[in-house]
């Protein structure tokens, strides 16, 4: 039995996970920077001075390069 001539591709997409070590006040903006610029992104707190920055699906895709 010959293998299927055509290929298909099923999209999967999961959210991205951005860790961010808080050391200063401008790392902080920084994040904050990253969250205004990723709509629907969100920030959460994991413990003392690391956050997680999580962007949905589909969420980079309308940052301009």
């Amino acid at each position: 039995m010959d293998a299927p001539q055509n290929e298909f591709y099923i999209e999967h997409q999961t959210e991205t996970l951005i860790l961010f070590k808080i050391i200063s006040r401008r790392s902080w903006d920084e994040l904050q920077g990253w969250h205004r610029a990723l709509p629907g992104s969100r920030v959460e707190h994991i413990k003392h001075g690391i956050y997680v920055l999580t962007v949905e699906p589909g969420g980079a895709n309308s940052v301009a390069p």
